[in-house]
């Protein structure tokens, strides 16, 4: 076996492994939004992230996106029904986009033969 094939299966690896890391944090960080709703805490959360200045208030909605989208939603004057659909849909929307994926047939060529070139 070429040195070129083992390096394109390390890689592949990987980025498999970065895909996996990467849901198994959306996984969790929506895990730790619900144990809040359900400790009743994330109006505190909200109002905190609320509160800082707003530079670092941006970095925070750049960083935690989904969840502070859920927070602020939660924390709205809406229906709970509403409320609670919406950030449902946000975290399993969320989620089902974070599930690692293999790339296709097409996609995996041109990227081998992207490596061969180098």
């Amino acid at each position: 076996m070429s040195e070129a094939a083992l390096t394109r299966v390390r890689r592949a690896e990987r980025r498999s492994l970065g895909a996996k890391i990467w849901f198994a944090w959306m996984v969790a960080m929506w895990a730790g939004f619900f144990v809040l709703l359900l400790a009743d805490r994330i109006d505190g959360a909200w109002s905190w992230v609320r509160d800082l200045p707003l530079v670092v208030e941006l970095a925070f909605w750049v960083a935690l996106f989904p969840w502070l989208l859920g927070a602020a939603v939660w924390s709205s004057s809406w229906t709970e029904w509403l409320r609670l659909l919406l950030v449902l849909v946000f975290a399993l929307g969320w989620s089902l986009a974070s599930i690692p994926r293999r790339k296709p047939e097409r996609e995996r060529e041109e990227s081998q033969a992207q490596v061969t070139r180098r």
